[in-house]
């Protein structure tokens, strides 16, 4: 964001309707979530779901505004997790190697019909765990950006504008370009499509209502709009996107499903939840699996000097949020901004997922985010 001052001046002019949380079930003070809904408020969110857990269940959970135009949020509704997706990704391939079905370092090239290696570095292999931690000399090229609504093969933007000046594991590049091709590796690798590999090592194992097709959720999606500049129509159609029917999403195309995994996981709240719970309570991760998926892989530097680089996940390390790091990850996409965070050493989570807020950021972490991170840990 060039100008945040300026953003966060105009947001603050808007008018606003204010929303009101609804308490689903509730184990803190009213004192606390009238602090809660104040920031969401001050931030301009026009409708979600916030959720506190711990490694026991879901402790609280508030609902609030409306998920489409006339239809207010629910218990049930599900979002578009945008870059949340990524820790869904993660943890997802995480468990497939547990379970024996993907190796996080083999040379991703042995199974596909493309090579992922740099020009600059053809006999550095690219693996899973690079593509993850977003070490994998990948990056969101013009072509990439321009193949979002063009449609392009997973070879064609290879052969592009797609790899970085720095070679593999030298350097870190935030990619949704490298997570997604991270789907086609684990297609080839599995002879699943991506969906239904994630259907069978984590949604369902988890109970997660999930897809990373809207059409395949029964149900309702919410719509993400802009707050700024304000718009009538939503940036995310849910009902149209819920309405694009697709039939072969159980066939395994690692040329066409690089796509999926950066950004496109639907869930409601609950499911979301339910991965951050897993994540915390040492019961369905391999604890050995949870401290590699949680180390710092990787610094995202100049981007955001507050963050260190996990497997598929953020390591916040600032002091102005928590004296401790904080795991896991921001999602920001047609104005809709969400996170999951965990605090592991209290063992406790929060989920923050909205239809729209105020984007305003300095780094990678939006303003938002911040605020309710900051005020789920304080003290009453």
């Amino acid at each position: 964001m060039r100008s945040p001052g300026l953003y966060r001046f105009a947001i603050r002019s808007l008018p606003h309707r204010r929303v009101r949380l609804k308490a689903l079930t509730q184990s803190i003070s009213r004192q606390k979530a009238g602090k809660l809904e104040d920031i969401l408020n001050r931030h301009r969110a026009l409708g979600g779901a916030l959720v506190l857990f711990d490694r026991e269940g879901i402790r609280d959970h508030f609902i609030y505004g409306d998920a489409r135009k006339g239809t207010p949020v629910d218990g049930g509704t599900a979002f578009r997790l945008a870059s949340v997706s990524k820790l869904m990704t993660a943890a997802g391939i995480i468990r497939m190697m547990e379970m024996g079905a993907v190796s996080l370092d083999d040379d991703a090239d042995a199974s596909l019909p493309y090579s992922l290696r740099h020009p600059d570095a053809p006999s550095t292999p690219v693996t899973l765990r690079m593509l993850l931690t977003h070490t994998a000399g990948i990056h969101d090229g013009t072509a990439y950006l321009k193949a979002l609504t063009d449609g392009a093969t997973a070879s064609e933007l290879l052969a592009a504008d797609s790899h970085t000046r720095h070679l593999p594991g030298e350097g870190c590049e935030y990619s949704n370009f490298g997570v997604g091709l991270a789907a086609c590796v684990v297609e080839s690798r599995t002879g699943l499509s991506f969906e239904c590999a994630m259907q069978e090592y984590l949604f369902r194992p988890l109970g997660m209502e999930a897809s990373y097709y809207p059409s395949r959720l029964s149900a309702a999606l919410a719509d993400a709009r802009r707050i700024m500049p304000p718009s009538v129509k939503p940036a995310f159609d849910a009902a149209a996107r819920q309405a694009r029917q697709v039939s072969d999403w159980n066939v395994p195309d690692p040329q066409l499903h690089w796509n999926l995994a950066h950004g496109n996981c639907c869930m409601d709240a609950a499911s979301a939840a339910a991965l951050g719970m897993a994540l915390i309570g040492q019961r369905f991760f391999k604890p050995e699996t949870l401290a590699m998926m949680t180390g710092i892989h990787a610094r995202l530097g100049s981007r955001d000097p507050s963050l260190g680089q996990g497997i598929g996940m953020f390591v916040l390390g600032d002091g102005d949020v928590c004296p401790y790091p904080l795991y896991g990850h921001q999602g920001m996409a047609y104005g809709a901004v969400h996170m999951l965070f965990l605090d592991m050493k209290n063992r406790r989570g929060i989920l923050s997922l909205t239809g729209g807020a105020s984007e305003a950021r300095r780094y990678i972490m939006a303003d938002l985010n911040r605020a309710l991170l900051k005020a789920w840990l304080s003290d009453e």
